[in-house]
């Protein structure tokens, strides 16, 4: 189970040791009553039928009549029109899939731009968890898991099987490690990968933009893709089409964490002289400041029949970083506010009234903003003032924010 590397670092290969420990814990509790066989696991259908309304709530996207839609946020970064998919909170923590390869096939998992490689994957994948579940994440350590040439795809749905399988020698499963070389200036090397599949219900689709933001051309839209959990069928949404695959934090200990980016969220004072017109829109509880944000609002004030719009400024793109004193892109963001003080006239979505015009469009700008006495410094948000804890935070606040690349983009290399 453990896979010592040439070249890693030490830390590193405690930390993969450690991580194998770990999952052969979780695999030992899932064993408790021994099977009989070692597959195939039976299908046992879409999860979804399992799933109560209560359940239903954890699972991403808004219902929207026959099918589940995943919202796209229009905002700003790197000095152009911006944006994301909304999936809501997340944890940094990661929880544990498992991915099917032949043995010695080196094109599987990955394939050299850093995506799953469907080509060459052996049927479909295991989650160990589901959104509502303890230990829940959308950000997963990818182990894989060898198999022999006579191997029958999705034979194995569930983990019992698999730790039987692992026991009696007829696969074996490891972390799997990429080296990430340097990223910005940074040495990551050789390091666990994490991945970004986002599990859906059926029917549920990201909202399909079809030109990138700034319009650059067209977007590459994930797919949706199928897996297990337990034998029931599950749908996730495949972000390594245009994240790529990821490295474990450098500040992960026993268990992978999610590296994450900053994003901002602009707020009008209300006690500004005149007056901001989005500090009167009715339904808001706090009545000293309003997010530059429709969503914030639940108000369309851009005039453009949508509520999408937001002035929410990304510290980092996907293979694009313009401040160096920013983090690199991940879909996982901390989200900082950043209050306008009163009497400063500055323009944005609000006052502009169009979605892709504003005087603050990077991270630059706001701390030029800040060094003027314009804004004040970006504050971190908690759960105290935004709900929704998520265990494992620290009282963070992340939201889970995949953004676009255009249609002939890949991942990796960025350049």
């Amino acid at each position: 189970m453990k896979r010592v590397l040439t070249g890693t670092p030490p830390a590193r290969v405690a930390r993969v040791s450690s991580a194998t420990g770990v999952v052969l814990a979780l695999l030992s509790l899932a064993a408790c009553t021994p099977p009989s066989s070692h597959g195939p696991d039976p299908d046992l259908g879409p999860i979804d039928a399992t799933l109560t309304y209560a359940d239903r709530v954890n699972w991403p996207g808004v219902e929207l009549g026959d099918h589940r839609e995943i919202p796209f946020i229009h905002g700003f970064s790197t000095g152009r029109p911006a944006g994301y998919w909304f999936l809501g909170f997340a944890p940094r923590r990661t929880a544990d899939s498992f991915w099917f390869c032949r043995e010695g096939d080196t094109e599987c998992p990955l394939d050299s731009h850093h995506r799953l490689n469907w080509g060459h994957i052996v049927g479909h994948p295991i989650f160990m968890r589901i959104p509502g579940q303890p230990g829940f994440s959308p950000f997963w350590e990818l182990w894989t898991v060898r198999v022999p040439a006579d191997f029958e795809p999705d034979s194995v749905k569930t983990m019992e099987t698999l730790h039987a399988m692992d026991l009696a020698g007829e696969v074996t499963v490891a972390p799997e490690i990429t080296d990430f070389g340097t990223i910005f200036g940074t040495t990551v090397g050789p390091t666990e990968t994490l991945l970004h599949c986002a599990l859906v219900l059926q029917g549920t689709l990201p909202e399909d933009i079809g030109q990138m933001p700034d319009d650059s051309g067209p977007a590459l839209i994930p797919e949706v893709r199928s897996g297990w959990h337990a034998g029931y069928r599950v749908d996730f949404v495949d972000f390594s089409r245009s994240d790529g695959v990821f490295p474990t934090a450098a500040d992960s200990e026993s268990r992978p964490l999610m590296p994450f980016a900053n994003i901002y969220i602009m707020w009008r004072s209300c006690e500004s002289d005149p007056r901001p017109y989005i500090c009167d829109i009715p339904g808001y509880a706090v009545s000293t400041k309003r997010p530059v944000s429709e969503g914030g609002l639940g108000q369309d004030i851009t005039d453009n029949r949508r509520t999408t719009d937001s002035n929410n400024t990304m510290g980092a793109l996907i293979c694009e970083r313009r401040s160096p004193d920013e983090l690199a892109y991940s879909p996982l963001w901390k989200v900082s506010a950043v209050p306008v003080h009163p009497g400063v006239d500055v323009g944005m979505i609000d006052t502009y009234h169009d979605a892709t015009r504003s005087d603050v469009q990077s991270s630059e700008d706001i701390f030029a903003g800040v060094a003027a006495g314009d804004f004040s410094t970006p504050v971190p948000q908690t759960e105290d003032e935004a709900g929704n804890p998520v265990p494992g935070n620290d009282g963070q606040i992340f939201f889970n924010c995949p953004g676009p690349i255009g249609a002939d983009k890949v991942p990796y290399p960025c350049e």
